[in-house]
């Protein structure tokens, strides 16, 4: 009688360690849940609104169906099909340092109709350059070794340190020539045939290479929003291929909770199979101890 009510205590006892681990485990994935569709919530949010000295750019008049702050560029082949196209709201600021050697930003945005130039008869290669109020952007397109894809290569930004956006400087009547970091080789990487969409706002850096002699000092960045964007076109419509999102979008997912959760309930899976085969051992263990007595 005694070995039957002790078998039966043990049993209970297993029965609610078990009991107690699967609730613990519950708890545990649903705190996991809740933290990924937290995560997951936050790619879906509203974009942060850009923090300059100026709250606004004026409306365009070249943005009819656009929202009031992006400008269009479209640069053609001598042919006179369109060969990169950009839709973008796009700042510049400039780090330097004035005459109380204080490190101070000029900021201007991206016009509505800069002076356009570039290349577009390089069958693995196009430059666009824009120029407006003493400045020099220019993007360096290429295609991937396969062909089948274009990003662009380099950023480039060019002014002189006496330009009148720059208050107090210290180093006046400098030819400034900056660009993005050589170990950033591919900047929107997009197959070729459709066009690079983005409504999160992205940034390049820009600065003098160690080997230009450049004394200025100075560290420009790039701000681009609501960008859309398409090189090696070649199209007599002049229209955008299919869209090929950042991953950066509303339809970028996370991959941290789904594989969090994953490892949880193979660890529970686990350690309930590891209790009820411990379980089962004790218990038949203790049968076969009774049956010898």
């Amino acid at each position: 009688m005694k070995s039957l009510q002790l078998k039966a205590t043990n049993s209970q006892i297993w029965l609610s360690l078990v009991y107690k681990l699967m609730l613990s485990i519950c708890i545990i994935i649903s705190l996991i849940v809740q933290f990924g569709q937290g995560i997951q919530l936050s790619a879906f949010t509203t974009k942060t609104p850009r923090i300059t000295k100026y709250t606004t750019k004026s409306p365009a008049s070249s943005s009819i169906n656009h929202d009031a702050t992006t400008s269009i560029y479209r640069f053609n082949a001598t042919n006179g099909i369109t060969c990169i196209l950009i839709s973008v709201d796009g700042l510049i600021s400039i780090k330097y340092r004035n005459k109380l050697n204080e490190d101070v930003e000029a900021d201007l945005y991206l016009p509505d109709n800069p002076i356009l130039s570039g290349e577009c008869e390089e069958s693995n290669m196009e430059i666009l350059t824009l120029e407006f109020k003493g400045f020099k952007l220019t993007m360096i397109f290429r295609k991937s070794s396969g062909g089948e894809g274009w990003y662009i290569n380099q950023f480039k930004l060019d002014y002189s340190s006496s330009n009148s956006i720059f208050e107090h400087i210290d180093r006046p009547d400098i030819d400034v020539k900056l660009t993005s970091p050589s170990r950033t080789p591919m900047y929107f990487p997009t197959p070729v045939g459709k066009s690079y969409v983005c409504d999160k706002e992205q940034k390049v850096v820009m600065y003098a290479p160690d080997d230009s002699g450049d004394q200025s000092g100075h560290i420009a960045h790039l701000y681009l929003r609501d960008l859309h964007m398409q090189s090696f076109m070649f199209k007599e419509s002049g229209k955008w291929g299919p869209s090929f999102h950042c991953s950066a979008t509303g339809s970028y997912r996370d991959e941290t909770a789904p594989l969090a959760v994953g490892t949880a309930l193979a660890v529970a899976v686990l350690l309930i199979i590891s209790g009820y085969g411990g379980w089962r051992y004790f218990k038949i263990k203790k049968v076969q101890y009774g049956s010898m007595e």
